[in-house]
């Protein structure tokens, strides 16, 4: 496939024909022999002609072939007046740079050999020049052919680069669709082996722990409905109490574990830094955590981790961006959590077509919080506040 040149601007050649047109008639004026002053009328003629041909060429919508006929009607005129006046080869000179732009290979090769044989009549100076033999002729019309199949060549490698530049950027636009469908399997794979993986150690915390305290509860009370003497149903009981207390702790802990388990070891700051760094290598994007203030358990920790869990999802599968960055903003009162993005944005106004914008919203306001949502074609913020809450100790902690 072959692409035709943008048009030269109608001005270039119409200000070469006028310069060609001035440097004639200065010939005449010089009494320069290659040129007669009885041919000045032909000349001016010749040059209005090629001048109308030009204005008809630049017309709108004028079709390739009326380009390309125009083009030889152009180059009839010219060399008349190169015959006359060797001065209008500064004009036709432009005529390779127009036979270059037809689409057609051998349309574009006999309009190159076309300049080529008239201008080298210019180039000797016209027929009444003393060179103007056919020796010399052919001397100049070797080397323009000559530079005319350079210049052929060059345009045919010119194309080819334009072929393969069009192809590579075909095939990179599919290899970025493909890495973006292979991001989001990876991501939802990441999301369904987290979720297995949670599955897994809950199962195993509550088996091992809460389980088998239960069972030797019962193992105790068995044994001291049976016991006959009393200061050994006393002891039972005794162990029995330790054993129930062991066991409300451990469920406790595994509620706390289900929340959220980055926060069994950690304040949020850490657990943020953690999730954001698995997200990051789970996406390949990039983002950075920041914390505002001095860092304190505000009673909704687990609260805002799941939003940002879910925020740092939808950026992974919604947004087509580079990088997320979280903000976590402790104040005298409440504390927020901020994911900006340099994605593409969406309307959040619209219906939501999944589970993560609504469940956001309903577990910040069953706690006092809020969601704030901000999204233009350069991005989203997403911005959740909660309230501090001063931890009291209740009748179930005593």
């Amino acid at each position: 496939m072959t692409t035709r040149r943008d048009e030269l601007p109608l001005a270039v050649p119409l200000g070469l024909l006028a310069a060609s047109l001035v440097a004639a008639v200065v010939m005449v004026l010089l009494d320069v022999p290659v040129v007669r002053a009885a041919d000045l009328p032909w000349v001016v003629a010749l040059a209005v002609a090629m001048a109308g041909v030009r204005l008809a060429a630049h017309r709108p919508g004028a079709t390739e072939g009326r380009r390309a006929l125009l083009f030889w009607v152009n180059l009839a005129l010219a060399a008349v007046a190169v015959w006359l006046s060797p001065a209008f080869g500064l004009y036709l000179f432009i005529g390779y740079v127009e036979s270059a732009g037809f689409r057609s290979l051998p349309q574009r090769i006999a309009g190159m050999v076309g300049v080529a044989l008239v201008i080298a009549v210019a180039q000797v100076g016209g027929p009444r020049s003393a060179l103007f033999i056919p020796l010399v002729y052919a001397a100049f019309v070797t080397v323009n052919l000559a530079i005319t199949g350079l210049m052929v060549v060059l345009d045919r490698r010119r194309e080819a680069l334009y072929v393969e530049l069009a192809r590579t950027n075909d095939e990179l636009r599919a290899e970025q669709q493909r890495s973006a469908t292979l991001r989001d399997q990876l991501v939802a794979q990441a999301h369904e082996a987290g979720i297995a993986e949670e599955r897994a150690r809950l199962s195993r915390e509550i088996h091992d722990t809460v389980a088998q305290d239960l069972v030797a509860i019962i193992a105790q009370l068995d044994a001291a409905s049976a016991a006959v003497d009393p200061a050994e149903r006393d002891r039972r009981l005794t162990t029995v109490d330790a054993a129930a207390r062991e066991a409300l702790d451990e469920a406790r802990r595994a509620v706390r574990a289900l929340a959220s388990p980055r926060l069994d070891d950690s304040d949020l700051p850490l657990a943020l830094d953690d999730l954001l760094g698995q997200w990051r290598a789970a996406t390949g994007l990039g983002g950075e955590l920041s914390v505002v203030g001095a860092a304190s358990a505000t009673g909704h920790d687990d609260v805002l981790l799941r939003v940002a869990q879910e925020g740092l999802a939808n950026v992974a599968k919604h947004a087509r961006a580079r990088r997320a960055d979280v903000v976590l903003d402790y104040q005298a009162t409440a504390v927020s959590l901020a994911i900006e993005d340099d994605g593409v944005g969406f309307d959040p106004t619209a219906p939501a077509s999944g589970f993560g914008l609504p469940g956001m919203r309903d577990r910040l306001a069953a706690v006092g919080g809020r969601l704030e949502l901000r999204s233009t074609p350069d991005g989203t913020r997403l911005v959740a506040h909660v309230p501090l809450v001063d931890p009291a100790p209740t009748e179930e902690d005593r």
